[in-house]
């Protein structure tokens, strides 16, 4: 059985999977849609303040960049080959719509990425509850809402991410390891954002570990040979669809840019809160502050307390997702799943990647290991046996499903009222000053 067939082999689960699709696609179009209207009407304000060289995308969002209308010429050693779709959109952009273009697009990406989880889940459970429920919390997570509309990288990122460990599991069922379409999946991983190699290499290697295959290392080999082979075959490509521009051409400046100037050394009393920035924030909407009225830098205000209920649910997620690694450790499945969030751990915190910035905000990060812990979560729940301890989290998720969805439609809409309050205020300081 292939893929698409492992996959799609159950109807009733198909036309789950078709209305959480519909559900979600229109609530990120609904949520969403009130911001495109305000840059829509508002374009002469916004634009004299926009630090995103005249793109129509103007709020300068938990320090998002609206890289997908750069075109062709957006290319650097962390995006590689993006360009062979950001500059597409740019051009069919300029005809359909511009920022509403992007927000049909990336809202159909992230209902798909919904979609993948309940598939995944649903490989794993009999029962149709907990998959729907952690499907439907991971959709009304704020990450997915505000991914929806800003025409960044981490969307796809993020969609390629949950594929790829989706695929992984269709292997890891059927015993098999293809060489050719991990190696691609290698390679789209790399193509949208370079780091992401790393994680996806880690979760192969777990898939396939066998100490009794020896030939498991060797194909381990030929995938990572056949995944290079094919970098540079597309960056080939590259260099002459795009008249010579490519990845190569710049990457010493690109990790200076991007790279290097993001990095600094962690300290806990000055970087504490990038728990909440890169989990729990990215679940639930925070607060935003306007903290650079120079580039109009919209954040989390770290400055005011977080409500009760955001520790409550933010903690007891990660909670249930490190019970899920513990309780499965002995299992390929925990230890993939676990390689993105270590993976984040050494790249942003160990590392420091992001911690420069640390002002602008972490949230944008959390594309690239946020779904691990919602499955993790979810394998714990599943692996209960007890019928009423299982049931009662069961309750609990449900309850912060709710919370979540309830905390973040309302905290985006104030989040559009301080954006408008905010550029009311700079139009009126600036023409005090004239």
């Amino acid at each position: 059985m292939g893929f698409w067939g492992y996959l799609l082999n159950n109807k009733r689960n198909n036309y789950k999977a078709c209305w959480l699709f519909i559900g979600f696609f229109l609530f990120y179009l609904v949520n969403n849609y009130p911001f495109i209207m305000y840059m829509k009407h508002n374009t002469a304000d916004l634009a004299g303040y926009s630090p995103f060289y005249g793109v129509p995308f103007m709020l300068n969002l938990f320090n998002f960049d609206p890289s997908m209308y750069y075109g062709f010429g957006n290319t650097s050693i962390i995006h590689p080959f993006i360009n062979f779709l950001s500059g597409p959109f740019t051009f069919i952009s300029k005809y359909l719509s511009g920022n509403l273009f992007f927000l049909v697009i990336q809202s159909v990406i992230n209902a798909l990425s919904v979609v993948m989880i309940y598939y995944y889940l649903r490989k794993s459970d009999t029962n149709n509850t907990l998959p729907l429920l952690f499907a439907a919390f991971f959709g009304v997570s704020s990450y997915n809402i505000f991914t929806a509309m800003i025409p960044d990288s981490y969307p796809y990122a993020q969609f390629v991410i949950i594929l790829s460990v989706l695929y992984l599991q269709y292997c890891r069922t059927h015993a098999k390891t293809d060489i050719l379409p991990n190696a691609s999946l290698a390679l789209v991983n790399f193509a949208v954002t370079s780091t992401n190699i790393v994680p996806f290499i880690g979760a192969i290697f777990f898939n396939m570990f066998d100490r009794r295959d020896k030939k498991a290392f060797q194909k381990f080999i030929f995938i990572i040979l056949s995944f290079l082979l094919m970098v540079a075959i597309v960056t080939l490509l590259q260099l002459i669809f795009f008249r010579g521009q490519s990845w190569i051409n710049n990457w010493i400046q690109s990790l200076n840019n991007g790279g290097f100037s993001y990095v600094s050394v962690f300290s806990f009393s000055q970087h504490w809160k990038a728990v909440y920035m890169l989990v729990i924030s990215p679940v639930l909407t925070p607060d935003i502050t306007l903290i650079d009225p120079g580039i109009v830098a919209f954040t989390t205000d770290l400055m005011r307390p977080y409500p009760f209920y955001v520790h409550i649910i933010g903690f007891t997620f990660i909670v249930l997702a490190g019970l899920g690694f513990i309780k499965g450790i002995k299992s390929k499945e925990s230890w993939l799943l676990a390689t993105y969030i270590l993976f984040a751990i050494v790249l942003h915190i160990i590392v420091g990647y992001g911690l420069a910035a640390f002002k602008y905000d972490l949230y944008l990060y959390a594309g690239h290991f946020l779904f691990a812990f919602f499955l993790l979560s979810a394998r714990f729940i599943m692996q209960i046996n007890h019928g009423f301890l299982r049931k009662a989290l069961v309750g609990v998720v449900l309850m912060f499903v709710l919370t979540t969805i309830s905390n973040n439609i309302i905290k985006h809409v104030e989040a559009l009222n301080y954006i408008e309050e905010s550029y009311v205020g700079l139009k009126n300081a600036n023409a005090v000053k004239k």
